[in-house]
């Protein structure tokens, strides 16, 4: 394979790995940074980072005060990182930058880009509490703008406000612009942002291809009947129940049932509470899927989980931080959870969510010894550390490539999860 001299530190070279990753990552395009640098630094692969998030409060009536005594709930990320590496020769250390790009740079920054764009596809996808189900009718697929409308009238119902965005398989957006694309606006920015992934403005979402996205298969033995088992947190003076505390596990009914990635459930009886904390008429959805946990043996280690349920009994002072409400205290603590997929059924997955609601940001950790390293910023929140080592008894030179990043969608209130049965 041929390489360039000093490769990775001629700042064109840098651009040209920085163009292949940006222009192949428009899920992480829709996001926005948190973290400043001074934050973030010293901190390792697979070390927490924590936020907060305030509650709204409550409103009196009348000229009397009540005040509220804040109630904050921590968030946390994982630190990830993915890298791609490549050894040459000295013979191989002589070609020109148009040559390198091609050769090197481009398939390089597309698999690392792909990557990272996937490892954060498949730990958000998933991180919302509505979902929008097209089933199948009289045994076909349903290909309309239906799906896309729905997740995006489901977060107006939270008062979501801001540019949607809806990223979907190319497979299926073909099927549903075909004959439609008249439903399918321009729009001259997102067109500059997305490029030619960008299909059109439809249904108040700017609907994106993303081929990542998920296709999922049901197996005959789902769960369809999980359980959620809450705890009292408070009660008032006559001892009912205020709120309960957060959970954000689900259990399997019994033996043979299978808890499954993608798989989403409604709780009955209960509510969502919108980010202002009003409470709406949309049922609140679990959603099983996984997330960084941590780092073992320098690999990142994943669990499964469903969103944080922090539940409240109508709109009582006191009740915390609530995102889910119910309207009269559960008559039972395990609460059985009801299927919204169909065991044996296969599903393409899509997003409608805030283009900021996801969280992308990067961070610096130390140089090793005896390298020669450069760190480059990527449109925004990316951050590529690149590292050369030389071992001039064999004339070997070893470069690898490191892309250090967080993600996270904070709060799923602001994302619904789509299924189109297949």
């Amino acid at each position: 394979m041929a390489i360039a001299p000093n490769a990775f530190t001629n700042r064109k070279k840098l651009d040209l790995l920085a163009t292949a990753l940006r222009d192949n990552m428009p899920y992480v395009r829709a996001s926005k940074q948190e973290f400043p640098q001074s934050e973030l630094k010293g901190k390792k692969f697979g070390a927490s980072v924590h936020t907060y998030l305030a509650d709204p409060g409550s409103v009196q009536d009348g000229i009397v005060a009540d005040p509220d005594t804040i109630t904050e709930v921590e968030l946390t990320a994982i630190m990830a990182n993915k890298n791609t590496s490549v050894e040459t020769d000295m013979w191989e250390n002589f070609v020109d930058v148009e040559d390198y790009s091609k050769q090197v740079l481009k398939p390089k920054g597309l698999k690392l880009a792909r990557t990272i764009e996937k490892d954060v596809i498949d730990q958000n996808v998933y991180a919302s509490v509505q979902a929008v189900v097209q089933p199948k009718v009289g045994g076909a697929p349903v290909y309309d703008t239906g799906v896309i409308g729905d997740a995006s009238s489901a977060l107006g119902e939270l008062a979501v406000a801001g540019r949607l965005v809806c990223f979907q398989s190319p497979s299926l957006l073909g099927k549903i612009s075909r004959g439609l694309q008249r439903n399918f606006l321009p729009d001259d920015i997102m067109k500059d942002i997305y490029k030619n992934r960008y299909l059109g403005d439809c249904e108040n979402s700017s609907v994106i291809e993303q081929p990542l996205m998920p296709k999922i298969t049901m197996s005959a033995t789902m769960d369809t009947a999980p359980t959620i088992t809450f705890t009292v947190a408070n009660t008032d003076a006559s001892s009912n129940p205020l709120n309960y505390e957060p959970v954000s596990t689900i259990t399997a009914s019994g033996a043979g049932a299978t808890l499954e990635e993608g798989a989403a459930y409604a709780i009955p009886g209960v509510y969502v509470v919108d980010q202002s904390g009003m409470r709406t008429n949309q049922p609140f959805v679990v959603i099983y899927h996984k997330e960084i946990t941590g780092v073992s043996h320098g690999q990142a280690t994943y669990g499964f989980k469903i969103p944080e349920i922090r539940l409240a009994v109508g709109d009582q002072k006191g009740a915390g931080n609530p995102n889910a409400w119910t309207a009269a205290p559960l008559a039972n603590l395990t609460v059985a959870l009801t299927p919204l997929l169909t065991a044996g059924s296969s599903y393409l997955v899509g997003q409608t969510r805030l283009d900021d609601a996801l969280v992308f940001d990067s961070y610096t950790f130390d140089d090793l010894p005896s390298s020669r390293t450069e760190n480059v910023g990527v449109d925004g929140p990316i951050s590529l550390k690149c590292m050369e080592f030389g071992d001039g008894k064999n004339g070997v030179q070893l470069t690898r490539i490191d892309a250090p990043y967080l993600s996270k969608i904070w709060d799923p209130r602001l994302s619904v999860t789509t299924y189109v049965e297949v």
